[in-house]
């Protein structure tokens, strides 16, 4: 058993992490360890999985300490691999949830880590996997911690965004690009409808970039570790949820052009007139030359209701 007990050193949140800094950990997570396991698995990584295999300890000990877990906690971890983060979670969390697509690593983790009580291994895709049932059967709330697959990582996103039991928070490694457009703010290039449907629910910070050197194979692009905090309260009527993804979805359609030509053409028209939408945008101090991404989110909150005609919702007591 290898330990070492020296304190991994501190990072500032947007620090670029290398490869190298030994943590302290029972399982050792190594390119040495990593290239070994897989040859005994007669296993390549496949890029159509996004098969990225995490090979530095440090880095699994950022992405676990991100989610401050507790024995009372259900963590949710997706694409798992070699078990990289599994048995740091299995050390903190209540119960661990691991859903692992591909047969040969759900073999190798049901017999590396197949005893440990809190642990329930799924062999599933986890397009397909029903995350409400998850919540059902466990009372704790839901965390996801994970590094996700490339491939796959924007509609796994959206599915555990949109599900109607969303986790509490999310700490998931993806493509640099991904983690750019989901903190990105107004007026710059990563702004977009995938910023807004994240940032209606979810409170997203960048907690580290992570070098390709610290996966096996090293991905063509960096990667993000992000956090993703569920807003305490809605900041949208729910009847109001999919008339403002419809209007972001089209006016983003259109990027570079001004609203008033956008909304109007888009499958909305039918109910979203030019002298209309123009008499909104001046309700909201918007000039009618806007475009999609001038807009905040609370801007597009707001031209929501005041499209649809509905008040804002009352202002709630803070706890």
């Amino acid at each position: 058993m290898w330990v070492n007990t020296s304190p991994h050193p501190k990072l500032r949140g947007g620090d670029l992490l290398a490869p190298g800094a030994p943590m302290s950990h029972h399982a050792r997570v190594t390119p040495t360890e990593t290239r070994a396991a897989l040859e005994r698995l007669a296993l390549r990584p496949s890029r159509a999985l996004g098969q990225n295999f995490l090979v530095d300890q440090n880095i699994a000990r950022l992405i676990v300490d991100a989610a401050g877990l507790r024995d009372s906690d259900t963590v949710l971890e997706i694409g798992p691999g070699l078990g990289a983060l599994t048995e740091l979670l299995l050390d903190r969390a209540g119960r661990v949830v691991a859903v692992e697509k591909d047969a040969r690593l759900h073999e190798f983790l049901r017999e590396r880590l197949g005893r440990r009580s809190n642990l329930q291994l799924l062999h599933a895709d986890a397009l397909e996997v029903d995350f409400a049932s998850l919540v059902t059967r466990h009372s704790s709330p839901l965390k996801v911690v994970a590094n996700l697959p490339y491939a796959i990582s924007t509609p796994l996103l959206m599915r555990l965004v949109e599900s109607p039991t969303r986790p509490s928070l999310m700490v998931l490694t993806l493509q640099r690009e991904v983690g750019d457009r989901l903190a990105a703010a107004p007026r710059t290039k990563d702004y977009g409808a995938l910023t807004l449907y994240t940032q209606l629910y979810y409170d997203v910070r960048r907690a580290h970039l992570v070098s390709p050197s610290c996966f096996l194979p090293a991905p063509e692009v960096g990667s993000a570790v992000m956090t993703l905090r569920l807003a305490p309260h809605p900041l949208l009527e729910p009847e109001l949820e999919a008339p403002f993804k419809q209007l972001v979805r089209a006016g983003f359609g259109h990027r570079r052009k001004m609203l008033r030509g956008a909304l109007p053409k888009s499958e909305l028209g039918g109910w979203i007139k030019s002298d209309t939408l123009e008499a909104s945008l001046a309700r909201l101090g918007l000039p009618r030359t806007a475009r999609a991404e001038e807009l905040s989110l609370a801007q597009w909150l707001q031209l929501t209701r005041t499209l649809i005609a509905q008040p804002p919702p009352t202002a709630r007591p803070s706890n």
